[in-house]
């Protein structure tokens, strides 16, 4: 279907760096939004796969926010200024200098690593008390990177045929799509994270070696 998939994972990386006001809320914020794990998840090793990861916390910079992005009005736009919980904190000049480059260099990463013929999967995880009815959400975009409906629902099938419950844009909706000379397709794969994590432990169960293996095998059939 696809000669080449690009796995983005934007959110797996938990170090923060910058000073928050309330380090015990950032420290709760960051266990319950970094995407844990999905660069282990979603990785594999493959002559028709490239991998991006993100090596920056979303507490940092949120590498999947967008330019003027609407969660910017409540301090959540690429650099947060409040976070979920209430901490804020103020970034100088240089440090923003810092962190926007940050963002400009996944994005760009992620240009150079697509080809003819490539979808893009957007690879993440959402707390499971967001929705504790879907195991997997699909996101897809109403635009040009819209894969055919016929992947789409191969892809729900995949997914729903081993027993996850799976919906499209619910709870979350659309994917990244970084700028391209080349024309390729999107679609973001949400992992509800009691799927293959411990949200207290912040460890992975025994199940996340089968979700693994789940993943690899869409990956062969998209390809």
């Amino acid at each position: 279907m696809y000669s080449k998939i690009v796995l983005a994972i934007p959110h797996a990386t938990r170090v923060i760096t910058t000073a928050w006001s309330d380090p015990e809320k950032i420290q709760q914020d960051a266990d319950r939004w970094t995407d844990w794990d999905t660069d282990v998840m979603f990785f594999v090793e493959h002559p028709r796969i490239e991998v991006v990861i993100g090596s920056i916390s979303r507490f940092d910079c949120d590498l999947e926010r967008l330019m003027d992005d609407p969660l910017e009005t409540e301090g959540r736009g690429i650099l947060y200024t409040r976070s979920h919980s209430g901490a804020v904190r103020e970034l100088d000049p240089k440090t923003r200098e810092r962190l926007t480059a940050e963002w400009f260099a996944y994005r760009a990463k992620l240009s150079q690593a697509i080809a003819e013929s490539t979808l893009l999967i957007d690879c993440h995880s959402f707390p499971s008390d967001i929705a504790r009815d879907i195991d997997i959400c699909i996101g897809v975009n109403d635009d040009a990177s819209r894969p055919e409906e016929e992947t789409i629902a191969m892809v729900v099938d995949h997914f729903t045929s081993l027993g996850y419950r799976t919906r499209v844009n619910e709870p979350y909706s659309n994917s990244i799509t970084p700028e391209s000379s080349i024309s390729y397709h999107s679609l973001m794969i949400e992992l509800n994270k009691q799927l293959y994590w411990n949200e207290v432990a912040l460890r992975r169960i025994d199940r996340a070696a089968d979700v693994c293996e789940d993943l690899k095998l869409l990956y062969e059939r998209l390809l």
